[in-house]
């Protein structure tokens, strides 16, 4: 499966991704776990090792003990009756000495046995001693003294600074029976274990690494499958990546790639919207303020260009508003507002509004009718902000100059509620829909207007998760909007 099945086609690859290299200190997964699988095997084998040794140690340990009071039970048997001779012998006579193989042997198995003996045989001795400790017989491979005191049992003694494990043993007839063994050959049979149990596996580390190296290279293959969809993607393809087949530890990943192309498909739809819009909707009123530019400059009396004036005045106004109104939009609708969210009193707000409308001229004195209470809401106040402005500038707009404006500010349960009320001629309830869409106006108002204020309230709602409903006055009896956003 290639990266063109994956996302479903690609554009040409690119001249950075060609000549990409890795930046210095970055991690390579693949480095990682060759070193870590290898390095935890080795640190195992290790901890294997140790606990082989001292479990051979342990057996040979049992197994040499058997064969220690083996030893001294056939050599009782063996010799018994025939030393009864040796013990009326004055104590000064030497004892028997019986000579064991003292050839030099070298290497393991077959090679340490001979025809004659076995290497092993100089680390074996034996003695025999009668009731009253007096040498009767001995081995020439262990020493001349007591190898253990004259006690029944095994015992550990040190002989001219040489480890030994001993067995003795007490005869019917009063002979003492001694057998013993230096503890070399036991550690040495335990390392020999220890040894041959690891040391194939420790061979095998290298060829374990070449086929880790394969087996992960082999399991990263998804993962370049989805890193070259991505790199070798053309820049106005946003679609998702297609997520048959991914491996389910990339599967996260993808899902994060695929919201950050849906996010970016979503804003580059915004941003060509935008600009077409504001390439559509500014065109007339430029041709409106060249219009009324060229008929001040040949202005045939004062009143001619006076009133060329007025209408050059009244333009650049409705421009500046336009304008004002498509970036505040814009800046909503991409959620790339000035302010960080806080706490809002939507009193307050109105309040400051209703002065600045009336300070302007644009509403009576006697005009609102305000019935406010303290109502904190969260957001970005920026946006609150613009969320009010436009319900109440447009209630003015459209509200004859004799006519009253009602507005109210109440909390309902968990909900703050804002109601704004006018007597102008209100919206037909076939619509009450559409006057949400931007830079749609209802025809026969007689009122100028852009067509982005109800807009700009409906993108405000969804960025703090409230709503509104538009329906008749019944006091007024023009537009009624009811607006409901989560209380603080």
């Amino acid at each position: 499966m290639s990266a063109h099945d994956i996302i479903g086609g690609s554009g040409p690859r690119t001249d950075a991704l060609a000549t990409a290299v890795s930046p210095p200190g970055m991690i390579s997964i693949r480095r990682a776990l060759l070193l870590s699988i290898l390095g935890i095997t080795t640190l195992v084998l290790l901890v294997a090792a140790a606990f082989s040794y001292r479990a051979g140690l342990q057996e040979a340990g049992e197994l040499f003990d058997a064969k220690l009071a083996h030893s001294s039970r056939v050599l009782m048997s063996l010799v018994d009756e025939p030393l009864s001779e040796l013990d009326a012998r004055p104590d000064d006579s030497e004892a028997r000495v019986i000579a064991v193989w003292h050839g030099r042997a070298e290497g393991k198995g077959d090679a340490l046995a001979m025809s004659d003996g076995h290497a092993y045989e100089t680390k074996l001795a034996f003695q025999v001693r009668d009731a009253r400790g007096t040498l009767l017989l001995r081995s020439d491979s262990g020493p001349d003294r007591r190898l253990a005191p004259l006690i029944p049992g095994f015992a550990d003694q040190i002989i001219d600074g040489e480890h030994w494990r001993t067995f003795t043993l007490k005869s019917p007839s009063g002979h003492w029976y001694q057998s013993g063994e230096l503890s070399a050959i036991r550690e040495e049979i335990a390392e020999e274990i220890a040894v041959g149990t690891m040391l194939p596996l420790l061979a095998a580390l290298p060829l374990l690494a070449v086929f880790v190296w394969f087996a992960v290279g082999w399991a990263c293959r998804s993962l370049q499958r989805v890193s070259d969809a991505v790199a070798l993607r053309a820049p106005e393809r946003l679609e998702p990546i297609r997520l048959a087949r991914v491996p389910r530890e990339v599967f996260g990943l993808v899902q994060a790639v695929n919201g950050l192309l849906a996010r970016l498909q979503s804003g580059l739809a915004r941003e060509r919207r935008f600009t077409a819009d504001a390439a559509h909707e500014l065109r007339t009123p430029l041709a409106a303020l060249k219009v009324h530019a060229y008929n001040l400059n040949h202005a045939n009396d004062d009143a001619e260009r006076a009133q060329s004036q007025a209408h050059l005045d009244a333009g650049i106004l409705r421009m500046e508003r336009l304008v004002a109104q498509l970036l505040a939009l814009s800046r909503i609708e991409s959620g790339m507002v000035a302010t960080a969210p806080t706490t809002i009193d939507l009193a307050d707000v109105v309040r400051r509004h209703e002065r600045d409308l009336v300070a302007l001229g644009a509403a009576g004195d006697g005009q609102f009718q305000l019935a406010l209470d303290a109502t904190n809401v969260p957001g970005h106040a920026s946006v609150i902000d613009a969320l009010v402005r436009n319900l109440i500038d447009n209630a003015v707009r459209y509200t004859p100059p004799a006519g009253r404006i009602a507005v109210r500010v109440g909390r309902d349960g968990d909900r703050a509620t804002l109601v704004v009320e006018d007597a102008g001629p209100g919206i037909p309830e076939h619509a009450r829909e559409r006057v949400f869409e931007r830079f749609h106006r209802e025809l026969g108002t007689g009122v100028e207007g852009s067509g982005l204020g109800l807009a700009i309230v409906a993108e405000a709602l969804q960025l703090h998760g409230g709503s509104i409903a538009l329906d008749a006055s019944p006091t007024l009896g023009g537009l009624r909007a009811t607006v409901s956003l989560p209380a603080a």
